[in-house]
């Protein structure tokens, strides 16, 4: 006499197989992906205001527009930065040339950059340490009492 395994069997550990392979696949399917590692940088950009230097007559000769100044701070080694970014213009190709003055509060760093060919120039400055605020000035020649001339750039909450 030989056995066979009933055919109610066979179905039934096919069953139990299907349910296995499936709740194998859906835990795979919901289980969380792997957490990337938190490197601690935090950023918080602030725009600044654009700046204008005017003659007595009144005809602009400098400017400066798309400002911002990006505030930095690692939260796990306390390390601390300002990025700040602008365009300079000189508005007249005469021989005198746009400038602008970036100094962060409290240490007195700074930093200068100028333009002389009537194009709008992007400029950068970064700064390390923590600062009270960032004072941002341009000029043009010696005359330069008229207009807009400069803004101050107080860090947001936190920074």
């Amino acid at each position: 006499m030989s056995v066979r395994p009933s055919r109610r069997s066979l179905t039934s550990a096919a069953g139990a197989f299907a349910l296995a392979l499936g709740s194998t696949l859906a835990g795979a399917a919901v289980a969380p992906a792997t957490a990337a590692a938190d490197d601690g940088d935090r950023t918080s950009t602030v725009a600044c205001a654009s700046l204008y230097v005017n003659d007595s007559g009144g005809t602009t000769h400098a400017r400066l527009r798309n400002c911002s100044v990006t505030w930095g701070k690692n939260i796990i080694d306390g390390v601390y930065w300002q990025t700040v970014k602008f365009e300079l213009y000189d508005a007249r190709t005469d021989g005198v040339c746009a400038k602008s003055n970036v100094i962060v509060s409290p240490s007195g760093a700074s930093s200068q950059a100028s333009e002389c060919n009537g194009v709008y120039t992007a400029k950068s400055a970064t700064f390390s340490g923590r600062a009270t605020n960032i004072f941002i000035r341009i000029a043009y020649g010696s005359n330069s009492t008229y207009g807009k001339i400069s803004t101050n750039v107080a860090p947001p909450s936190g920074f």
